[in-house]
């Protein structure tokens, strides 16, 4: 039996062949990679997203009434309860409240502003008292003197610094609150791109998740039906009042565009949040 060796054309149609099957697999792997590509850069996108909602959700719907102090669509400032209570008796300046139970993460993190009592005529909380300290109070007498008790979990306060005028009535509910900002601004922990920051209080901004589109803003719910405002700005405090909500689009970006895409991938998250500030 002899052996018979390959002809020439037998050759080349057998390197085309290698060749075809060869470019295919190269598809197949290029193809994948920029599969995977994409979708870890949609991971990534929606990560970001996702982790601005966790960070402001909580405490935007919180707002109360004459809460939204500043309105844009790169900016909200506002007032966030953080602990209420009911007010007991004063003494000089100092007035002594029971606290209700309060999260213990969100008190320790708080700087407080102020605190806000409800007028028992109009049922809002609209009498906004600035420059108060708070302390501990061993005080039971200021409390069960009008049959007020602290509930378990709760605590015994004292508020010091009150106005004579502005001193709430006992049993009187209150809440204390600090002013917090969020903004779109530059990012620091992706340089040229735009980042979300959070300040409590004076205190410095703090960058929360980064990166975001340029399209990432806030827009406004107005009245019982929550109509969207879409306005760049809302100036006045009485517009501000009429603000029940926050539409917050939350569009974040992959840090590098995925394989083949000159862009990065992006997520467009929208969440509304009603502010807790009216009763229909």
């Amino acid at each position: 039996m002899t052996r018979r060796g390959f002809t020439l054309t037998e050759l080349i149609i057998g390197m085309l062949v290698m060749g075809i099957v060869g470019v295919g697999l190269t598809r197949i792997l290029i193809s994948n990679s920029r599969f995977v590509s994409r979708q870890d850069a949609m991971m990534e996108a929606r990560g970001t997203s996702r982790a601005a909602v966790q960070s402001m959700v909580a405490e935007l719907h919180m707002v109360s009434d004459s809460g939204l102090r500043a309105a844009s669509r790169d900016s909200v400032t506002v007032r966030v309860p953080y602990a209420f209570g009911t007010a007991c008796r004063t003494s000089g300046s100092t007035t002594v409240v029971s606290m209700m139970p309060a999260d213990s993460l969100m008190y320790a993190g708080a700087v407080v502003e102020g605190m806000a009592w409800r007028d028992a005529l109009t049922g809002t909380y609209g009498l906004f008292i600035t420059g108060i300290t708070v302390a501990t109070s061993s005080n039971t007498a200021a409390c069960t003197a009008d049959s007020i008790r602290v509930i378990p979990g709760g605590r015994l306060m004292q508020l010091s610094g009150i106005p004579g005028p502005s001193v709430p009535p006992s049993g009187s509910l209150f809440y204390l609150y600090q002013t917090v900002t969020y903004k779109f601004a530059t990012s620091v922990d992706v340089p040229g791109r735009r980042g979300l920051w959070r300040k409590a209080g004076a205190g410095a901004y703090e960058e929360l998740a980064a990166p975001f589109d340029s399209s990432a803003r806030f827009a406004f719910l107005l009245g019982p039906f929550m109509s969207l405002d879409s306005r760049a700005s809302i100036g006045t405090q009485a517009a501000r009042d009429s603000v029940r909500g926050l539409l917050l689009r939350l569009t974040g970006q992959s840090i590098n565009p995925p394989q083949g895409d000159a862009r990065p991938y992006t997520f467009d998250l929208r969440t509304s949040v009603a502010f807790m500030n009216k009763v229909y």
